[in-house]
């Protein structure tokens, strides 16, 4: 069998304000008096601020243009495109849920064949992109994948100065933050010595409460961060978990050129630097081969990596052939390495090489043409189902609602917590706008899975949340279908919650969603052709701003956010027609008839809804399947729902097929087919 391609950096683009601030700046701007040399501890001498009119979509949309001003590829060749960003401040007073960065950025850019979601994963979410986008490159689900994420982050420094009382104060990292964009192009290289070698990930939920970003109760974001227990863990694990994929992968300790570790301050660099020598008992890092951009970026979140990639590309101090080790640090606690050896990325960069004379023709994997690929066949099987107890929906709380669901599913599964290797989060609402770690990170810690910070090669857990409105699930449902195949992990629990933020203080304004939570369990089907398979999105992006949400102050002297929420009256409508105008030609490509399907799982956002679509759709043998009935829309748990209710009401029979449907804003539809 032939060794499997790596994955390549194709192209890398940047963008940084041209607005700087100083640390003693940052300092002096503080309402109380810190007495602390910030600088001197972090390294961070100034740090760039996005402009008046700059924001988190701008910083990404800016990093675009840069790195397709590099590319040999056009928008239209993307496959799939991925926003990571942490901060979703799109505006100078909101906070942007839907629809989500990543379709805003295919429409303004042309991304016409790519699958869009956002992921959201701390500052480990660049790498979380990578590391999807590398198992769909495997799989061959995809040619080409871009990641993209615009960190305005300033936001949080400014409410840090408000609320800081004293250098003691959790929120003191809010003032080592600085802005900035990164986006890469991913594809398969053509020589195995370069690419990336390895990409690992790894979450240890216990710590997951040690960085906190959410809502602040006096008006704005803010970050709660233990500083100390948060570096003593990251640091020792990181640095375990660096040097074991060394040691699995053939790379000697003395063999890599770069170590580019997440730039949080100086402090924390030094220290791993002390812990890598002590382990391995040598001089093996020093300011030589440990990049150090801090002095002018400050933390840039989850684009650090990258733009500390470039700043090393452009001062000609990371060249082709170089061999660099990324060890991933992020609050989860998220750890991770990856392993790359450098292509002629740093000439090209540097000359501005378009190399469009080298073009190879690109056709999109998933427009080629209508035969199915048996990577398309490849089935996921729902291996048990929980939903929320009715005890619990009163209790308006996303945690408490996703703890009783995955005991639920738990309950009705053949797996052990401790079989649980990925954990994904599709949900949007949540309790106090918490933004950071990822939510994911959150369930996990409730597993009681014994996650060692010992590193690579003990039982692992990774965790990350989607972001995609009411699409998100099935989103997540088409990763974990190519994660399994590409054997990055064998059991998912996939979860979601949702919650009316508006419910205590804005009771008139209402998104109109239930309150409620589920989780299923992914794993592999044992007979071929079974499950979940073949997944196809389609888009509707004239219709962009049919459905809007995003949080903001009703008045400046209310510091509480209000989910202001907006709906074309004909929403429902448009949700129809695109799902009326793309079905057939979906059902056509997998040479199924419309009386081959016995059961329809369509989007449970009324029985209304479901009523009005189930007249029109042409299923002369299928059950329209109503799990919504007198309750709101269910929204990212409308598949878990309609499961369990078929199961329930025993309306599945052993070789029965199933169409499920999915819908959301954007607008976009998802489709993917169950054999049972």
């Amino acid at each position: 069998m032939s060794k499997e391609l790596n994955t390549i950096i194709e192209s890398l683009g940047t963008y940084l304000p041209p607005d700087s601030c100083s640390t003693t700046e940052i300092l002096q701007k503080c309402k109380k008096e810190i007495r602390f040399p910030l600088e001197k501890i972090t390294g961070i001498e100034s740090r760039r601020l996005a402009g008046q009119d700059e924001f988190a979509i701008d910083l990404a949309r800016k990093a675009i243009i840069d790195c397709l001003d590099r590319s040999r590829f056009k928008p239209s060749d993307i496959d799939m495109l991925i926003s990571c960003n942490i901060s979703r401040f799109d505006d100078s007073n909101s906070f942007s849920f839907e629809p989500n960065t990543s379709i805003k950025l295919k429409q303004e850019f042309g991304f016409k064949n790519a699958i869009v979601f956002d992921v959201t994963n701390a500052c480990a979410g660049m790498f979380t992109g990578l590391y999807i986008i590398d198992s769909l490159l495997k799989t061959g689900a995809i040619k080409t994948g871009m990641i993209v994420s615009g960190e305005y982050i300033t936001h949080l420094t400014e409410t840090a100065q408000r609320e800081i009382e004293n250098f003691m104060d959790s929120r003191i990292a809010c003032l080592t933050l600085g802005d900035a964009g990164a986006a890469i192009i991913l594809e398969k290289g053509e020589d195995d010595n370069l690419g990336f070698q390895k990409i690992q990930l790894q979450t240890m939920a216990e710590y997951s409460g040690y960085c906190i970003g959410k809502e602040s109760e006096t008006g704005g974001w803010i970050m709660y961060t233990d500083a100390v227990n948060m570096t003593r863990v990251g640091l020792k694990s990181g640095v375990d978990h660096a040097i074991e994929t060394l040691k699995q992968n053939g790379w000697s300790p003395y063999d890599f050129k770069h170590l580019i570790m997440h730039q949080t301050s100086k402090t924390s660099l030094n220290g791993a630097v002390r812990l890598i020598n002590q382990s391995l008992n040598d001089k093996v890092c020093d300011d030589t081969n440990t990049f150090n951009n801090l002095e002018n970026r400050g933390n840039t979140a989850s684009t650090s990596h990258f733009v500390a990639l470039m700043d090393g590309i452009q001062q000609k101090r990371i060249n082709s052939g170089d061999k660099v080790v990324f060890s991933i640090n992020a609050s989860g606690i998220t750890i991770g390495t990856a392993l790359y050896q450098l292509d002629e990325l740093p000439k090209r960069i540097r000359q501005k090489e378009k190399s469009k004379s080298n073009s190879k023709s690109r056709i999109n994997y998933h427009n080629k043409s209508n035969s199915i690929s048996k990577n398309e066949m490849f089935g996921v099987r729902i291996e048990s189902i929980g939903i929320v107890s009715k005890e619990t929906i009163n209790e308006n709380n996303s945690l408490r609602f996703l703890e009783n669901a995955v005991k639920n599913c738990l309950k009705n599964s053949s797996y052990e917590s401790t079989d649980i290797d990925l954990v994904i989060y599709c949900g949007i609402y949540r309790s106090e706008y918490l933004m950071e770690p990822a939510y994911a990170t959150l369930v996990a810690a409730g597993l009681d899975k014994e996650t060692s910070p010992n590193g690579a090669g003990n039982n692992k857990i990774m965790a990350f949340d989607i972001f995609n409105g009411s699409m998100g699930f099935l989103n997540t449902c088409y990763v974990v279908q190519h994660l399994i195949r590409s054997r990055n992990c064998k059991r998912a629990l996939v979860v979601a919650s949702e919650i009316e933020n508006n419910s205590e203080l804005f009771p008139d304004k209402l998104l109109g969603v239930q309150e409620t939570a589920s989780a299923i369990i992914l794993d592999a089907h044992q007979n071929e052709g079974l499950g979940m398979s073949c997944f196809s999105f389609k888009y509707n992006l004239d219709a962009m701003s049919s459905f809007t949400s995003n949080a903001s102050y009703s008045l400046p002297s209310n510091p509480k956010l209000c989910l202001n929420i907006y709906k074309s009256h004909d929403l429902n409508e448009k949700y129809r027609i695109l799902i009326l105008s793309t079905v057939k030609a979906f059902l056509s490509k997998h040479e199924l008839r419309n009386d081959e399907i016995n059961l329809v799982f369509p989007p449970q956002i009324s029985s209304e809804f479901i009523s009005e679509l189930g007249k029109k759709l042409d299923f002369p043998n299928a059950s329209i399947v109503d799990a919504v009935g007198d309750n709101f829309d269910l929204f990212t748990s409308s598949i878990p729902y309609s499961f369990e209710y078929a199961y329930r009401k025993e309306l599945v029979s052993e070789g029965d097929i199933a169409l499920i449907i999915a819908i959301g804003s954007g607008i976009q539809v998802g489709y993917s087919i169950y054999k049972f």
